[in-house]
């Protein structure tokens, strides 16, 4: 018998052994119940009960709400967590009830509505009766009660519920059918005894001269009876309610007693409800709608089915009984089995271990000998390693010799490189431009100094002589730092860079000289490796404990080779798509990160990129005390930025570029300090810019300025343009403001996304500037054709020709010119009375006219009637009969506004249209 049988054997046993104790998950029917405290519900929730004791295996779950819908949406909230195969829902009420109930069913949890329905027929199947069909049979009972005439009164229930508003209808029907009788009254008793009692005796002089008076419960029905008891009325009326339910107290009873003269049978459908909602559980065939039938219960026949009702609950009484028996001895049996198997499976164990211990005593035998020979032979290998292990030391330390002096070599030829750029930066006669690639040339041959320098901590890192000098550092200006160090490289390559911080973490603690070049490092790499026209995404984001924090440098260059990617941290390893590097790099970022007590990894999929992740922990509690950096001056120290980077927070003054009180105004949203700068430079001729880094900034801009264009980046500091998009095209006021989108993402996702959001235009960087201040232009030339047509035409809108705007414009600019158009005639229009007519505060509308048609609202109404009165003139109208036909309370007002617009009088304009 080998092992792996033996194992195989065991593992069968024990499956056996458990399968044999598990029990058979039972299924899980919950009821949420609107109230419980009748007596109409407490017998529909025995039925249910007295249903399901033929079936041990379904678990049963109550809620009873007290009639608050509140309440009822919680309760069913919290039985749809409870992994529930169905639920039965008797609604308080069906409006309130009809999104919760709805939620369930697309759970593809079946439901079943009892007694009322939901307003979006979103069920499986409904159980209950008619209560159109049960007024009915209330109104035709009162017909043969009462000789073919009399007064009728009528007690309703709860406003609103469906069997209130159908049981009176069906009533009506019938009692306005015949010609003799009438209803006299109605009150509202809201379902309960003591409410029906109140307004009774409210109306008691009314109520007392009816002949029949139908309730629509027979709790109702009571408190009806007591009123007219106390009231002492000699007159024989008849009270007829609903529900016909058996028991002390309730209608039967009542009958029987002759407190009431009738009931309409209203079964409560709890047995229905459980058998449908077992067939639908089984995959059985149930139908959809399960009316209930109804009938009259009087003297004639209350006592016949008391009787019956009593048996059952007799019956019910001696099942319930068997069935606890039976229950018992299922658990006495359920338990000897288990007890069984147990053993059954301790003694198949017992002789099995048996037999593995005779194995592995052999087996451990023969191991015992074939190890003392292999420790003879590894103890000679073992000493010819610390020989080959001396050689390699003494190799690694002439190479690192070797690496540390030819690094101190390289100094020499920067320092004749720097001294004449700082040199030349002194002169005050250069050129910004020539300033910057200055700037740029520094930076870079800095850089080269501190790589010289690298090659030496490798050295130093390797003998365990560095030591981290960590600080509390801003990590958002950290990572821009080094992103805009790479700027040229990128932008000569084409590549988009972008930086999204998915946290709340703005510091962290780290060294911040040595994790720049960790940075700078994995960046360069990306760069090295990614195509023209890619892009690479560095993202920072928190655990779920918030004790570590990852740093993700994301390309989607040519990948790393699976054989590669396992050695890709090992010093001096060049993988089979390396491009000439050293081999140095990763391994030094991966000793520096180790120092830090963080991990690197990476990974990668050929022709799709690769991801460096960075786990760093939180906090400073990790480090030695003399690793943290001492700041002399008690100030804790943060991230210093270099003297060529602007401040984050700029001043108002450069976040506005005014060019002239005429140009268009356009709304800048850019992360990215060059590229927004370099967009302020191309635009700043020909149009007044709003400048903003991040969503808040421009969300300030839109509330204190309405820009005639907003130019919005998708990837921001803190959230996204196609948010800022949504905004500005949701709400009202803002709609008519064009967007165009600049973003890094050429994807078609993101380009369908914003256009389904209305964006006007979409580019992608890099981009041309001439194509950008074109399509501008266009944008805006469009809407001043727009403006144009609408300040100078009187007739109506042609939606044709309004392909510029967006459907929401062309709706307002319609409605508002057919308002206008429509009340010429009336000289006392006002602002206010258009903006009522369009559902606008009179602000909201001022500003939407004066983006859209650039005038005011008095100066469009005067031009408007000015147009009507040149067209009325040109169809032989007088004057005298003109001016008050388009709205100007006097001639004189009249003749003075057309001179001022047109040059000459109404009536020299007359005269010259009479000649032609």
């Amino acid at each position: 018998m080998g092992r792996h049988t033996v194992y195989s054997l065991l593992i069968l046993f024990l499956f056996l052994g458990c399968q044999s104790v598990s029990q058979k998950k039972k299924r899980i029917i919950a009821f949420s119940q609107c109230i419980g405290n009748d007596a109409w519900r407490q017998t529909m929730l025995e039925e249910m009960k007295r249903e399901l004791s033929f079936n041990p295996d379904i678990e049963f779950l109550y809620r009873d709400a007290h009639g608050n819908n509140a309440l009822q949406i919680d309760q069913i909230r919290e039985l749809a967590k409870a992994d529930i195969d169905l639920l039965i829902v008797s609604p308080n009420e069906a409006e309130p009830l009809t999104p919760i109930v709805d939620s369930i069913y697309q759970l593809h949890i079946p439901v079943i509505v009892t007694d009322r329905k939901t307003s979006s027929g979103q069920y499986n199947a409904y159980v209950g009766a008619d209560n159109l069909a049960i007024g009915k049979l209330a109104g035709q009972y009162s017909q043969t009660v009462l000789p073919g005439k009399g007064k009728v009164g009528l007690v309703t229930g709860l406003s609103g519920t469906s069997a209130s508003i159908e049981r009176e209808k069906g009533f009506k029907q019938s009692i306005l059918a015949a010609s003799g009788m009438q209803i006299s009254s109605i009150i509202h008793g809201g379902w309960e005894k003591n409410t029906a009692y109140a307004e009774t005796r409210k109306h008691i002089s009314q109520m007392a001269q009816c002949d029949v008076i139908f309730t629509f419960n027979d709790q109702m029905a009571m408190g009806v009876k007591k009123a007219l008891d106390e009231a002492q009325s000699k007159k024989d009326i008849k009270i007829i309610g609903v529900d016909a339910l058996p028991g002390p107290g309730n209608g039967l009873e009542q009958i029987m007693q002759g407190h009431m003269y009738a009931s309409m049978l209203y079964p409560t459908g709890g047995t229905e409800a459980i058998r449908i909602a077992l067939a639908i559980i089984n995959n059985q065939p149930y139908k959809r709608e399960n009316i209930l039938a109804t009938s009259v219960i009087d003297k004639t026949n209350a006592e016949l089915l008391a009787l019956q009702s009593h048996k059952i609950q007799q019956q019910q009484i001696d099942i319930d009984k068997r069935q606890e028996f039976i229950t018992e001895q299922n658990r006495i049996y359920q338990n000897q089995k288990s007890v069984l198997n147990v053993l059954v499976v301790s003694l198949v164990l017992a002789v099995v271990f048996g037999g593995v211990s005779v194995i592995v005593i052999k087996s451990n035998w023969e191991k015992n000998k074939h190890l003392e020979i292999k420790n003879g032979e590894i103890l000679s290998q073992q000493q010819q390693i610390v020989e080959m292990n001396s050689q390699i030391q003494q190799a690694a330390e002439i190479k690192n010799n070797f690496f540390t002096n030819i690094s101190h070599e390289f100094k020499t030829p920067l320092t004749l490189i720097l001294a004449p750029i700082e040199d030349l930066e002194t002169r005050k006669d250069l050129a910004d431009d020539i300033k910057d690639q200055l700037s740029r040339v520094k930076r870079s041959a800095k850089k080269l100094q501190r790589l010289v320098s690298d090659l030496i901590d490798i050295h130093r890192i390797s003998k365990a002589k560095i030591k981290l000098q960590v600080s509390a550092v801003q990590i958002d200006p950290f990572i821009q730092q080094v992103i805009n160090s790479f700027k040229p490289l990128l932008k000569k390559n084409r590549i988009s860079v972008s930086y999204v911080n998915k946290s709340i973490l703005k510091e962290v603690w780290i060294d911040e000289y040595l994790m720049e070049q960790v940075l700078s490092n994995l960046l360069s790499n990306a760069i090295k490796h990614t195509a023209a026209s890619g892009r690479i995404e560095i993202s920072l984001e928190e655990n779920s404990f918030k004790d570590y924090f990852y740093l993700r440098v994301l390309d989607n260059g040519l990948g790393i080779a699976p054989i590669d990617i396992e050695h890709i941290f090992d010093p001096f390893y060049q993988g089979t798509g390396s491009r000439n590097g050293s081999g140095i790099g990763l391994a030094y970022a991966k000793q520096i990160v180790e120092l830090h007590h963080g991990q690197i990894t990476a990974s990668s999929k050929l022709g799709h990129g690769s991801i460096f992740t960075l786990r760093m922990p939180i906090g400073n509690a990790h480090y030695e005390q003399e690793e943290l950096l001492k700041d002399e001056s008690g100030i804790k120290p943060v991230f210093k930025q270099q003297e060529h980077l602007e401040p984050e927070v700029k001043s108002p003054e450069k976040n506005l570029s005014f060019h002239s009180d005429k140009s268009k105004s356009i709304l800048i949203v850019e992360d990215n300090d060059e590229i927004r700068d370099y967009l302020r430079s191309i635009l700043e001729s020909n149009y007044n810019l709003l400048l903003a880094r991040d969503s808040r900034q421009a969300n300030n801009f839109m509330k204190t300025h309405f820009p005639d264009l907003v130019l919005t980046d998708i990837m921001l500091p803190d959230g996204s343009g196609l948010d800022i998009l949504k905004d500005v095209k949701t709400f009202y006021q803002t709609a008519h403001i064009p967007v165009i989108l600049l973003s890094a993402l050429a994807n078609e996702e993101t380009i369908l996304e914003g256009s389904l959001l209305k964006a006007d235009d979409y580019i992608t960087k890099p981009f041309n500037a001439a194509l950008l201040k074109v399509r501008i232009a266009n944008i805006l030339q469009s809407r001043h054709q727009l403006k144009e047509k609408y300040s100078s035409t009187v007739e109506q809108f042609d939606t044709s020709q309004s392909d510029s705007i967006n459907e929401s414009d062309r709706r307002f600019l319609n409605s508002f010119s057919t308002i206008v158009e429509s009340k010429l005639a009336d000289s006392r229009l006002s602002v206010d009375d258009i903006a009522s007519e369009l559902h606008l505060s009179r602000v909201q509308l001022y500003r939407k006219v004066k983006q859209l048609l650039d005038c005011s609202i008095s100066e469009y109404i005067v031009e408007r009637r000015l147009k009507k009165a040149k067209s009325l003139m040109a169809d032989g109208l007088h004057i005298n009969e003109i001016f008050s036909s388009v709205g100007f309370s006097s001639a004189s007002y009249f003749a003075s506004a057309f001179k001022k617009r047109y040059g000459q009088s109404p009536s020299t304009f007359k005269k010259e249209l009479d000649r032609k």
